[in-house]
């Protein structure tokens, strides 16, 4: 039997890799500067690859949302 390399969750079909991100660092709504900082820390060690999957770009504009809207609500630009 072949391993298949996608995963079905709550009706979407999504691969390993991107599960794999997810497991790591699950993203939640930023609470806290800690929670900031951490969701900041994951995302510039992506940003500092090279070449992001696409597994990998969709993850970072999961956590660039999560950091925007913590941002808009605790750092506005004014």
């Amino acid at each position: 039997m072949t391993k298949v390399s996608e995963k079905k969750i709550n009706a979407l079909t999504t691969n390993d890799q991107y599960l794999n991100l997810l497991i790591k660092f699950p993203p939640r709504s930023i609470k806290s500067e800690k929670d900031f900082d951490q969701v900041q820390t994951i995302m510039d060690s992506l940003i500092d690859q090279n070449n992001l999957t696409s597994d990998e770009q969709d993850y970072l504009n999961v956590l660039g949302s999560l950091v925007r809207d913590y941002e808009d609500l605790h750092h506005p630009i004014q």
